[in-house]
């Protein structure tokens, strides 16, 4: 069981209405940027967690890693009224948190209405202590 966990980077895309992208287009958009923000990439990942509402059966997830690139690790998808971001982010948390990762990306999509945005979390654990933009989630793994 790790100490800590991480968020190693984190970043969204600013909510509005975005006719001419896909739901994991919008995913994958800020996934990109957050593990741009860890300084990892994709194949720095052991696992996604992804968390989509109105499109929860019809794998958000592995269509985001479509878009940024299959790597072939496992994928979660969850859905949970408004808490599906959170959730998606708690099942990383508590993945690293066991020890069974090292490092997931966590992505939240939001479609629907008058707005659509997409935020996406890297957590990591055993991150360098000395990392001054690493910020404490719990307790010592990372994800992105």
């Amino acid at each position: 069981m790790s100490e800590n966990v991480y968020i190693a980077g984190i970043d969204m895309i600013q909510f509005g209405r975005y006719p001419d992208q896909t739901v994991p287009q919008l995913g994958a958009q800020a996934a990109r940027m957050a593990l741009s923000d860890a300084g990892l990439t994709i194949q720095d990942m052991e696992a996604l967690y992804s968390g989509n509402l109105l499109q929860a059966g019809a794998m958000v997830g592995q269509r985001i890693l479509q878009e940024i690139g299959q790597t072939g690790i496992p994928v979660t998808n969850s859905a949970n009224a408004c808490a599906t971001g959170a959730t998606a982010f708690r099942g990383g948390w508590m993945a690293i948190k066991a020890g069974i990762y090292d490092a997931v990306l966590c992505v939240g999509v939001f479609e629907g209405g008058a707005f659509e945005g997409s935020a996406a979390l890297t957590a990591a654990a055993s991150p360098d202590p000395d990392n001054s933009r690493t910020n404490s989630a719990g307790s010592g793994r990372s994800a992105a």
